[in-house]
């Protein structure tokens, strides 16, 4: 098969949309299926290189309420052109903004079935804090009567988690138009794992991995750290990513006399950090972000066999199977707790561990890929047929 992937974000930002795209994008090559991905054109985009997968970057601009997100302009000839050479047998977008739509309509011109991953939810309410429209409630409604009108323009929908496909079909998207098909990780054997220097000797680590944007709630996670180290002083929170909030972050570290307490390593690129001994090291990982559709995060961690600790949210809550504690969203003092009784608990610590182990099993992209696979022929037995 040939398939194009329309995406808004990608290599080499860190986020579980593109780990998502290049870990299904390099599984479809390994089988011998052709793939072309079109995508912004943002610095090191090019050092992106699969056998078998091509980059097409398209022109635009940042966009103002989001600084590393790119607004593409709209589709030119050429684009179209190159399209057409390429001979796609199905589109799959993973973006309801503007390449999305090129998507839509050049799926339309081109007579080409078309496929939607539902990764984001758009009027979530901590979006619309980014744009500082989380008063004007309107919005959230709109949010979805908008995400309803992209969906109806496929032929078929995926959805990451089955709280996600419940959502899709409570709102109006027929059910039996929505496929279920989680992110996909490589799941190896992790062996030779390179040594990476957090400055600390301490066995009480502490990971999670995210963009430091206000959704992502981190200013929760770093209050639970502060409690934390009143009952484990010589904890240590280790934070990969970064993001407009960082500044913020490393303020609120300080204010809070946990500085000593809490490593920023800033972005790494992905094959790096899961290369490295980070996961192995650590003891949990802990998240307090309400707007997931399914962390993918969560899968890296739980493959190194880590407990989970999060918060309450839907859409991650059905990844955890007795691996993990689940607090309330924004109490920094429930994580805590949890926290602290993973730190000092080492029956139970291995216990949670052996069952990630088994529970990540099912996010195998090998298996996986065989879904997406059969989704994209029946897609292209019942699609538009070029004339």
């Amino acid at each position: 098969m040939r398939i194009i992937y329309f995406t808004d974000t990608f290599y080499p930002t860190t986020n579980g949309i593109v780990t998502s795209i290049i870990s299904f994008s390099r599984e479809l090559a390994d089988r011998g299926h052709e793939v072309c991905i079109i995508v912004p054109d943002n610095p090191g985009v090019w050092d992106f290189e699969y056998h078998g997968i091509e980059i097409l970057p398209m022109k635009g601009f940042p966009a103002f309420f989001y600084p590393d997100f790119k607004i593409t302009f709209i589709f030119t000839p050429s684009l179209i052109q190159k399209i057409r050479k390429f001979k796609p047998d199905i589109i799959h977008y993973h973006t309801q903004f503007i390449l999305g739509w090129q998507a839509i309509v050049l799926g339309k011109i081109l007579k080409i079935p078309r496929i939607g991953t539902f990764h984001t939810y758009i009027a979530d309410e901590w979006y619309l804090k980014v744009i500082g429209l989380e008063n004007f409630h309107i919005f959230g409604e709109l949010g979805w009567k908008y995400n309803n009108f992209f969906y109806e323009h496929c032929e078929h929908v995926i959805s990451p988690s089955v709280n996600a496909r419940e959502e899709l079909i409570d709102h109006g998207i027929p059910a039996e138009k929505i496929s279920l098909l989680p992110n996909p990780l490589p799941i190896e054997k992790k062996t030779a794992l390179i040594h990476m220097d957090i400055a600390t000797n301490t066995s009480n680590i502490i990971f999670s991995i995210g963009r430091l944007s206000k959704e992502k709630s981190f200013d929760v996670c770093i209050e639970t750290i502060y409690l934390v180290s009143k009952k484990i002083p010589d904890v240590c929170f280790v934070i990969v990513g970064d993001g407009p909030e960082r500044e913020n972050l490393e303020e609120l570290s300080r204010k809070l006399g946990i500085e000593n307490n809490v490593r920023f390593l800033g972005k790494i690129p992905h094959e790096e950090l899961m290369n490295s001994d980070i996961f192995a090291r650590s003891k949990c990982f802990l998240t307090a972000s309400t707007t997931e559709t399914q962390g993918i995060t969560i899968i890296e961690a739980m493959s190194f066999g880590l407990p989970i600790v999060w918060v309450d949210e839907k859409w991650v809550g059905e990844m955890i199977e007795d691996n993990g504690y689940k607090a309330k969203a924004g109490s920094a003092e429930e994580l805590a707790g949890y926290c602290i009784t993973l730190l000092e608990d080492a029956e139970l610590w291995k216990k949670f561990s052996e069952k990630s182990f088994q529970i990540v099993k099912k996010y195998d992209v090998r298996k996986l890929t065989d879904n997406l696979e059969a989704i994209y022929v029946t897609t292209m037995k019942h699609g538009p047929r070029r004339k």
